[in-house]
């Protein structure tokens, strides 16, 4: 069987996945110079499958040749990278999860300040008028979005005149701004 090039991405993952450890000595990088082995050899048809592929020193790689260094740790080395793999797997998956539920948090959170200016004003928020809200949410915080769109509105906002609506909408990020500051004043007493 030919041997395939083993690309430098799929060699830096092993190491990385391996530790930088020969997984047959213990030794590390850069005590010794580190090399991707197959553990099936490509002689006995291995292949370049991230299973077959595991960290070795040159030392052990060049000893051992096209034969396994037993069959019971090139076993153990499989189990160890599906395990691994599968953790991996696992994470990615729970990452995605915890994007998702931070997605859709967010989106309860400008709903909430959506219904909030409904209370003085029945309208769809634009797009941009959410990503703004969004914003101010990241930055501020939900409660000192909700307490500054209550105090702008209040101030600002005149049912007789629907016109001054994005006015008041506009104003709500310098609130949150101006109630950081003198809440920081307070804090260090000037």
């Amino acid at each position: 069987m030919k041997r395939k090039p083993i690309s430098k991405k799929l060699r830096f993952e092993i190491f990385k996945r391996d530790n930088f450890t020969c997984q047959y000595c213990g030794r590390m990088a850069p005590d010794v110079i580190l090399e991707i082995d197959h553990i099936k050899s490509v002689k006995n048809k291995g292949t370049n499958d991230i299973l077959n592929l595991t960290t070795s020193c040159l030392a052990c790689n060049r000893g051992k040749g096209a034969k396994f260094l037993n069959e019971n740790s090139a076993l153990k080395i499989q189990q160890e990278q599906l395990k691994e793999l599968n953790e991996r797997k696992e994470q990615l998956e729970l990452t995605i999860q915890w994007r998702e539920e931070l997605s859709n948090m967010m989106k309860f959170q400008i709903d909430l300040v959506e219904k909030e200016i409904s209370k003085y004003y029945k309208c769809d928020l634009t797009n941009y008028a959410r990503q703004n809200i969004k914003n101010l949410i990241n930055k501020f915080g939900i409660a000192e979005v909700l307490e500054s769109v209550n105090i702008s509105f209040s101030k600002y906002f005149n049912e007789d005149d629907p016109d001054n609506f994005e006015f008041a909408c506009d104003k709500v990020g310098g609130i949150c701004f101006n109630r950081k500051m003198q809440k920081e004043e307070r804090e260090n007493g000037s």
